[in-house]
């Protein structure tokens, strides 16, 4: 392969509308006006209208989760159920704020939190769930309400801004707009990425989006009075101004995206020895990571052989969260053997929106050589 390919090449991506950032940018720039403001404002009503819920602009993906669980009131022995099979990030959160991680398993297909897990630890004690829509399609939020009533859910949904539910209680809706919250992350190579960090809350609960917006400006309910503790999160203008251009461009991205994870999904369909991926029947799927299973200990024998003919791979995650130092102390109540198995043996292959055809047929042939 005369030139490698990388899991995403984001001038690559960028280039059909890389004037339209470039002044976009500038415009902040020269403008002198660095922090909110209507470039803040205009894209937070850009992406509301896009989600079909109101929105507030954070500093990350991070912020946006914690913010939304120090909203919900999660204090020190509150318990927050989440996926032990997914960043860290969704459970830092909870340690942060001296709650416990309750980690549950997810579904082998999907990727998604399991709602069968999630019932067997539930407690007295449960005050959240953080619903994961992991790899780019939606976690089961109508199944996991009918198995924890009452119980708000906050939707990490950092790899899945476009999603769609488009079976049950729920369709037509977008992923991050049906529990109490839903929180984004803008990270450069997110569906929606920003041109460093950036993130987001959505609620259709307008007294805890308020509550939310107020604890990411230091708890103020109006400047320097400060009514709550809180932390000091914003999404910056240059962000805004950029992730507006980009938003333009969001459907065709996550079309081409679709279209090449379809050639994929053709190609791979006959061969032995790999697991494809699998689109919930509720949702569709953007495809943030086209994520493939190579049991048996043959993954890493398969990167290898991709990496010596120029085509990159990730591993998306390589330890469960139960089994990394910083949440020994969170000890699993349920079994999370799905989890584990899934950290053997899951790997992704690129899927931008800017590959090439030639390119996507090399990743093909090579994906099918390896494994014929």
């Amino acid at each position: 392969m005369s030139k490698p390919i990388p899991m995403v090449d984001l001038p690559k991506i960028h280039a059909p509308y890389q004037s339209d950032l470039d002044k976009a940018v500038l415009s902040v720039v020269h403008s002198g006006g660095y922090i909110g403001g209507t470039v803040v404002q205009d894209f937070e009503a850009r992406a509301a209208s896009y989600l079909g819920a109101p929105v507030i602009g954070v500093g990350n993906g991070t912020d946006a989760l914690q913010i939304a669980l120090m909203a919900l009131d999660i204090k020190a022995g509150d318990e927050v159920i989440v996926p032990a099979f997914t960043y860290a990030a969704s459970a830092e959160v909870i340690g942060l704020l001296g709650a416990v991680a309750v980690w549950c398993d997810v579904n082998e297909s999907t990727f998604t939190i399991d709602p069968d897990s999630v019932k067997s630890v539930l407690s007295d004690k449960t005050a959240a769930i953080i619903a994961v829509h992991l790899y780019g399609q939606c976690a089961d939020i109508e199944a996991l309400e009918n198995v924890a009533p009452d119980i708000p859910v906050v939707e990490d949904t950092a790899q899945a801004f476009g999603a769609v539910f488009t079976t049950g209680k729920y369709a037509g809706r977008n992923a991050g707009t049906v529990g109490s919250f839903g929180t984004f992350s803008f990270f450069p190579t997110k569906n929606l990425g920003a041109l460093g960090d950036g993130g987001a809350i959505a609620s259709t609960n307008s007294s805890l989006l308020a509550k939310a917006k107020s604890i990411a400006s230091h708890g103020q309910s109006k400047k320097y009075h400060h009514d709550q503790l809180g932390v000091n999160s914003r999404l910056d203008p240059i962000q805004a101004a950029a992730l507006t251009i980009k938003l333009n461009y969001l459907p065709q991205a996550l079309n081409a995206k679709i279209q090449i994870a379809g050639q994929y999904l053709s190609a791979f369909e006959s061969l032995n020895g790999v697991v494809l991926p699998l689109t919930a029947s509720f949702s569709n799927h953007t495809y943030h990571q086209f994520t493939l299973r190579v049991p048996n200990g043959k993954r890493d024998g398969f990167a290898s052989f991709m990496n010596d003919r120029g085509v990159a791979t990730m591993i998306y995650y390589p330890i469960p969260l139960h089994k990394q130092k910083a949440y020994a102390h969170f000890e699993p109540r349920t079994s999370l053997s799905v989890s584990e198995s899934l950290s053997n043996c899951v790997i992704s292959i690129p899927v931008h929106e800017a590959l090439e055809p030639s390119e996507v047929l090399a990743i093909q042939t090579t994906v099918t050589t390896y494994f014929s």
